[in-house]
């Protein structure tokens, strides 16, 4: 009896031991198939690697020869030779900087319809970057490189701050009983709180469109639009229509005087309403002589 449970023990002891081998088997199987695929993949990386190193070094090449033919050519100078191979002083480069965009293709005489400028320049180059109806000209387009998207935003944003402006004019503007030759007299009360708020909203937004350096480009090219637009509040500004004879003829102008003192006259002409007051009166010219009972000059006959 005791011989048959020992045989059993030990049967049983094999087929656990021979179990428990089989299960190892299978897993190293398994881990082996896994590695092989990821043999396989590793190899294609380097595969990949390697051509993509290939194509690298054939464009470096074939850069360093486009180079070396450049520097090669008889019209370049020494010193332009020097700046592309070593770091030079502000003064060298100034003085080769104008000589190798002219070899690399990049002069300011390069093209027919654009000219090459530095970002100091454009700040002093003045421009009308928005019309007075709120609208991005395509020379501010050009040189901003607004995209369609930026323009949207930027005249969306102008739309709305005259709406605001005008809005506010309505309720502001003072009218004053005309005296002598003074045919219309019109008070416009400055509002730096409400001039600060527009400002302020303006140019986080103009910020986040266009980053901080096109941004100040911008405002100083809508200087007119703003100007056209009372400095939306900044100052106090008075407008009057005045009458005086010439000879035989009488002549209507007009004044726009600022709160620090600086004023601009003009003849009264067609197609010249300030736009400061054309969202009070659309009409122009036209609906302020009606408003004010003076009849305009003759030269208004036959315009609309």
């Amino acid at each position: 009896m005791k011989k048959i449970l020992l045989a059993l023990i030990v049967l049983g002891a094999g087929a656990i031991a021979f179990a428990r081998l089989n299960l190892l088997a299978s897993q190293r199987r398994t881990s082996a198939t896994h590695c092989r695929a990821e043999c396989g993949r590793l190899a294609s990386q380097v595969d990949e690697l390697a051509a993509t190193a290939t194509d690298l070094r054939a464009q470096v090449e074939a850069k360093k020869t486009r180079l070396a033919q450049t520097l090669a050519s008889p019209t370049g100078s020494a010193a332009a030779a020097s700046a592309l191979s070593r770091d030079v002083s502000q003064d060298s480069w100034t003085a080769t900087s104008a000589e190798l965009r002219l070899r690399f293709g990049i002069a300011w005489t390069n093209s027919a319809e654009y000219i090459l400028l530095s970002k100091a320049a454009l700040k002093n180059i003045y421009l009308q970057g928005v019309d007075q109806k709120g609208i991005v000209t395509p020379t501010a387009c050009a040189v901003l490189g607004l995209t369609p998207t930026e323009r949207a935003t930027i005249e969306a944003a102008l739309k709305r701050v005259e709406a605001e402006h005008a809005a506010w004019m309505a309720t502001a503007v003072q009218r004053v009983e005309p005296a002598g030759d003074v045919l219309a007299d019109y008070r416009l009360p400055a509002n730096p709180k409400l001039a600060q708020q527009i400002e302020y909203e303006g140019t986080a937004l103009l910020t986040e469109t266009l980053g901080p350096d096109r941004t100040k480009l911008l405002q100083e090219y809508a200087g007119a639009w703003c100007g056209g637009h009372g400095n939306l509040g900044e100052k106090g500004i008075r407008f009057t229509v005045r009458r005086r004879t010439e000879g035989t003829q009488p002549v209507l102008w007009y004044q726009q005087e600022e709160q620090d003192g600086t004023s601009s006259s003009c003849d009264v002409s067609p197609g010249d309403f300030p736009d400061l007051l054309r969202s009070l009166l659309p009409g122009g010219w036209r609906d302020l002589a009606q408003r004010e009972g003076f009849p305009l000059p003759e030269v208004f006959d036959g315009f609309q």
